[in-house]
């Protein structure tokens, strides 16, 4: 199945994924269009399940979560059966993925202290090795891909 995108739709998809909340007004005023051609053009982007939801992002450090960790964990030869239901059951975890290469699992989590993560490690040691890092800066934050470089003109 080809998968059609114009220029229009690769800039309504970098404006809302920059702002999910720009009105319909607003992102056609973007790209051009009328509201209700921006909003039919973001519907169809929803139907075709290349838009697949919005999200609020939380500033962790403000609610007292101020140091954010990424972990690599290893489980050594399915010592860490049941690592991903423990992963998914601790708060802290923002994210994990399973991952190839000389680690299992890439983990990213957010704490209060030093101690804090300390307690989330010896969770997760009980089956997984792990490398810890914590992050000191963000260069460049978690963001959209810039599509129109990124992609050419028409994906088949």
């Amino acid at each position: 199945m080809a998968l059609e995108l114009d220029d229009i739709d690769l800039h309504l998809l970098e404006a809302l994924g920059d702002n999910a909340r720009l009105s319909y007004r607003e992102l056609g005023d973007l790209v051009g269009l009328s509201s209700p051609a921006a909003a039919d053009r973001v519907r169809r982007l929803e139907q075709r399940g290349i838009i697949a939801g919005y999200r609020a992002e939380i500033d962790y450090a403000t609610l007292g979560f101020p140091i954010q960790c990424i972990i690599n964990l290893n489980t050594n030869g399915g010592r860490g059966e049941n690592l991903d239901e423990l992963l998914h059951d601790m708060p802290e975890v923002i994210e994990a993925d399973r991952v190839t290469g000389s680690e299992s699992h890439v983990v990213r989590a957010v704490v209060q202290t030093t101690a804090h993560l300390e307690e989330l490690l010896n969770d997760m040691w009980v089956v997984s090795d792990s490398v810890t890092n914590i992050v000191t800066s963000s260069p460049v934050q978690r963001r959209p891909m810039i599509l129109r470089r990124a992609l050419p003109r028409s994906i088949s």
